[in-house]
């Protein structure tokens, strides 16, 4: 018997450029979406974390905000001689300059000749009035507290307090920034006593 031929098999070879085409093709199909999605992930990141600067950024400034409202200068008592009788008005005269509007309390003490202490409601004067600057006219003002009948006659002394508000946060958590002025001394006499 003769010999069989030997049967050669024919391989094709896939095109390269095409198969390559394809694979490609799948991917950006598969990958597409994703990338698009990332570019708008990264924007709204950035979008996010800048926002979130800036709040934090505007947080701190109404923690460091420490800037007087009111420049008060030249108090002085206008009592004659600075004596005070039991049961009279205690008169100080004060400029001040505005600087700011703000929400602004202001408590006076009193100790008397013992050393005794009498404290007076807060007083909330005119927060909101114009601002005159460093500039501008001084507003004049002139006040101050009764003196307590059972007060004890001698050396006294007045001591006033500053507080305000100037930002949503000092008002929300109530850090208020607070002054005490330089005391003033004054004589408190007896009401039958003669000046």
């Amino acid at each position: 018997m003769p010999p069989k031929p030997e049967r050669t098999q024919v391989v094709m070879l896939p095109d390269v450029d095409r198969t390559d085409e394809i694979y490609a093709r799948a991917i950006e199909l598969a990958y597409g979406p994703s990338q698009r999605q990332a570019r708008v992930q990264l924007v709204l990141n950035v979008l996010y974390y800048s926002m979130l600067a800036v709040l934090i950024g505007w947080i701190f400034s109404m923690v460091i905000d420490r800037e007087v409202p009111v420049q008060t200068s030249a108090r002085e008592i206008v009592n004659p001689g600075k004596q005070v009788r039991q049961g009279a008005r205690l008169l100080v005269r004060s400029s001040r300059r505005r600087l700011r509007s703000c929400e602004l309390t202001r408590r006076w003490t009193i100790i008397d000749g013992d050393g005794r202490r009498y404290d007076f409601e807060p007083d909330r004067f005119d927060a909101y009035g114009p601002v005159t600057g460093t500039t501008g006219q001084p507003d004049v003002e002139t006040t101050g507290p009764v003196i307590p009948l059972d007060a004890v006659p001698g050396r006294g002394r007045w001591i006033s307090v500053l507080a305000w508000d100037c930002n949503m946060l000092q008002r929300a958590l109530g850090w208020s920034i607070v002054q005490v002025m330089p005391p003033l001394d004054f004589e408190i006499l007896s009401r039958t006593q003669a000046p």
